[in-house]
Formats: structure tokens, sequence, C-alpha cells
């Protein structure tokens, strides 16, 4: 068969190839032969679906510039899907595309990967910007693997220091480890002992999130006056610090006139909660938590959980069957049924 045969059959496979990418679990899409494509993503428990439709035609003939819409939504145990957030986002190029989605667990939005930026974005359901893996050159998140775990995904970089793998832990956006050096492109890797090349979460934002994570509104009352005079300080680093009693109040007053070091706080206390919404009490990031690489984060987990749940109850399945049946007792600080 002539050349000029055999190129139009190998544009329908490959086309093909790419149209069946949306019914993937954990799937990236892109661009070859096939042009831009839809994608539907769910987070590995199907809990959460992210669909990323082409605002510009999808095929051969879609080779950018590109606008994708992108649609979070929460799946209910009966299969119903409930939009949580929607925005859009462009690429002026007409370069090869390819992109790669991996969705939290915990609702708090999804990890966007794209050959087109360099930093690695985790966006919220309405397209804020929580979190961002940059300074690194052709940088890629690896989603979905076969024997992954379902919290931890693959992550490789350029370094100053050659090239490096390690692990992602998605819900909170955590580069943890082990890291491996490539000598070749071949097998094996050489295991690194510290974090040289990719910048690992550090060991007071560890700290920092335990103390969140044993954070009650009473702390954070007599907490208030303290924020108050952090405030008037313009004391961003004091803030940060107290993190969730700081919140509310920099919020409030974010809400009454936009202060830039304000600001800066507020972004900083999301980025190391990842948008989680009062983390001390949210279930979906309490039990993803107890697989959190680090002992001390996943018995604190554990505490928190048991402390929470009526009859002290911490699997995510019984999570899940019962939190339609579970109400917030603010005077107790506890869920019960």
């Amino acid at each position: 068969m002539c050349l000029k045969q055999r190129l139009p059959r190998f544009s329908a496979a490959c086309i093909l190839l790419l149209i069946g990418l949306p019914c993937s679990v954990v799937p990236s899409f892109g661009q070859c032969c096939g042009g831009a494509q839809n994608s539907v993503t769910h987070s590995h428990d199907g809990r959460f679906r992210v669909e990323a439709m082409s605002l510009t035609g999808t095929g051969h003939s879609s080779h950018g510039p590109y606008k994708f819409r992108f649609r979070t939504l929460r799946i209910d145990p009966n299969g119903e899907a409930e939009e949580i957030g929607v925005f859009e986002r462009a690429w002026d190029t007409d370069k090869h595309f390819s992109m790669t989605v991996c969705v939290s667990p915990t609702g708090n939005g999804f990890a966007l990967g794209s050959n087109l930026e360099d930093p690695i974005l985790f966006f919220s359901p309405t397209g804020t910007i929580l979190a961002k893996i940059d300074n690194y050159v052709s940088q890629t998140i690896h989603c979905g693997r076969k024997g992954d775990s379902p919290l931890t995904y693959p992550i490789s970089a350029r370094t100053q220091y050659g090239q490096r793998t390690t692990q992602l832990w998605l819900p909170l956006f955590h580069i943890t480890g082990p890291e491996t050096q490539w000598i070749s492109n071949q097998r094996p890797n050489v295991v690194v002992k510290k974090h040289i090349g990719l910048k690992a979460v550090q060991a007071e934002e560890v700290s920092w999130l335990l103390r969140m994570l044993k954070w009650r509104p009473d702390v954070g009352g007599r907490e208030a006056s303290r924020v108050q005079e952090l405030i008037a300080k313009s004391d961003e680093t004091g803030l940060v610090e107290l993190g969730l009693s700081s919140l509310s109040l920099v919020e409030a007053k974010l809400s009454a006139e936009e202060q830039p070091f304000l600001r800066r706080v507020q972004q900083e206390i999301v980025r190391r909660l990842c948008g989680h919404q009062d983390a001390w009490r949210n279930l979906d990031l309490l039990v993803a938590l107890r697989e959190y690489p680090n002992s001390d984060v996943r018995e604190c987990a554990e505490e928190q959980l048991q402390a929470l749940l009526p009859d002290g109850e911490a699997t995510a399945d019984w999570v899940q069957q019962n939190r339609q049946h579970l109400k917030w007792d603010a005077k107790l600080n506890t869920y019960r049924r």
C-alpha cells in the first residue's frame, strides 16, 4: 500500500484512539493528529467528576487556539450529579496540545498539567488557583497508573540536579517522596535519600497542618484579640501562623476593603489547606489523611474522626453510607445522627 493510502487510515485510527480517552477514569487528553478532545475524569472513588469540554471544536481541524470549560460535579450514592463549580481557561497558541487532569477525592478541586504552561496547577471547582508546582522544566503529573495509590501520584521534572521523580499527595497537593534520580532512559532508577531536586512539603507546614486539624471555635475566640493586633501591625507571618483563627476575620476585613497584605494572608492559608473548608471537621479530608505519608498526621486524623463521629466510626465506607444522615452539633462540636 502506498503512503498516500496509508495516511488517511492512520489519521482515522489516531482520532479513534483520542475519542476513547473520555471513557477513562483518569485520562490525559490532547492533540496528536486528532486535535483538541473533550475529556471526562473521575476521582478514584467516583464521587467527583470533572468534564473538560472544548469550546473551539474538537477533532483534527481544532489545532488551537484552545479554550476549555471545566465543570466539576459531585456524584451522590444514587448516581445523581450536582454541579459544584464551572470555569473556562484558554491557551492562545496552535502548538500541539496535551493535558492531564487528576481529580481530588476530597472535592476541593483537581490538578491540571499541560505542555503549554510550565506550572502544574491545582484548581478549585470555580477556577481559583489553590496551589502550583513551578520553577522546574518539563514537569509532568502521571495519573491513574496501575498499582498507584488512589491518593498518591507520580510526578517528574527536570531540575538543576537532573531528572527527578517523586510522589504527589493529591488532596493537599504536597510533594512527599521518596525522590528518585533518572540515571538513564532505562531502569533501574536511583533513590535519593533527600529531596534535592523537587521541593517537598516543609516540616513546619506539616506541624501547622496538625494544629489546624486540632483547631476548635473556642480557640478562635481566645485568639481573636491577637488576630486584631496582628492585622493592625500588618504582620502577615503571625496571621498565617494562627491559620483558622485568622481566616474569618481576615476575610471579613477583605469584604469591606481590599488590602494586599490581607489578601496574601488569605491566599497562603488557603494554599496550605488546598481549599478545604473547616479542615478540622472536614470528613472527606480527615478520611483521606489517614493515608497521608506522615504518621503524626495519620494519627491526628484518626483521633479527629473518632472524636467527631458518633460511635467513633472512621472508615471511608461508613462515612460515605451515613453522610446524608449526619448533622453537625455546634454546641458539642461533633456530628450526630
